[in-house]
């Protein structure tokens, strides 16, 4: 079991399941469910903490019954919200707008006074550290952590300099034609020379790292979809999974396949208990 600390989002998910897909002009019908556990910290920390590592978690919540009962959710899995910041007033939901065949749209509000990010003491011992959140205080602590722990974080905004991380993990309909031309030395711009992959993530198509040596791509295992949200988040926690447990980068990328692939079969955001099987 290693310590992994989680710097990302918990969300309230708002889901409206669509009876077709987001289009311009489009007149759509659309069904309200009930609010959910979400963000990437959620859904990344719950897919380690069932395949039994020691994860501590670094986000905010409102001071309302939603956050209350995200983080009893949490907690009852075993991740350790001691750290999570609780925010005045509600949790603000996040708008999940998934089409019949389960592709999400996800409608977040822009608040009202942005804070630092929760982040951990750099001193606290961790075996790795997983980023996806962004601002001078973060790169601080990937700067710490670098010569201490795996250090893997989401690609920072474009134009970041100074993001120092071992692994970089970005969906390839997010990057930039720049980055995509050559994404290890694109990554390695920001990253610095401790960079090992780039990972790109596409969906249907797998995911590609590249490495000083090359790319190492490995398809997407089939699934049926049912709900593609946190899907890119189970994926980067297989991922992680992978390079604690000393595999290889190939063998790492399928284990984030495999588990992206459950993830998407289930109608929720963060990953089902049937994870625990594929870690077994």
């Amino acid at each position: 079991m290693a310590r992994i600390q989680i710097v990302a989002r918990i969300n309230l998910d708002i889901v409206v399941r669509l009876d077709g897909a987001v289009a311009g002009g489009a007149q759509l019908k659309g069904q309200f469910d009930q609010g959910r556990l979400g963000g990437g910290g959620s859904n990344t920390g719950v897919a380690l903490a069932y395949a039994g590592h020691d994860v501590a978690l670094f986000a905010d919540v409102g001071r309302d019954a939603g956050g209350a009962s995200m983080l009893a959710e949490l907690s009852a899995l075993g991740i350790d919200v001691s750290r999570v910041r609780r925010l005045a007033g509600p949790t603000p939901p996040v708008l999940v707008l998934l089409d019949p065949d389960g592709e999400r749209t996800i409608i977040r509000g822009r608040p009202s006074v942005v804070l630092p990010p929760v982040l951990p003491d750099p001193a606290e011992p961790a075996d790795a550290l997983y980023v996806k959140a962004h601002g001078p205080e973060v790169a601080d602590l990937l700067r710490a952590r670098l010569e201490t722990c795996l250090v893997v974080s989401h690609a920072p905004p474009a134009g970041t300099t100074g993001w120092p991380a071992h692994v970089v993990v970005d969906s390839a309909a997010h990057m930039t034609g720049e980055a995509l031309a050559d994404p290890y030395a694109a990554a390695r711009r920001f990253a610095g020379e401790g960079l090992r992959w780039m990972v790109a993530t596409d969906g249907p198509r797998g995911a590609t790292a590249f490495g000083p040596s090359g790319p190492v791509h490995v398809p997407a295992e089939p699934a049926t979809v049912v709900d593609s949200t946190g899907a890119g988040d189970v994926f980067t926690a297989g991922l992680i999974h992978g390079l604690l447990s000393g595999a290889p980068i190939r063998d790492a990328l399928s284990i984030g396949a495999r588990w992206a692939a459950l993830a998407v079969t289930s109608p929720t955001s963060v990953p089902p208990p049937s994870l625990r099987d594929l870690t077994a």
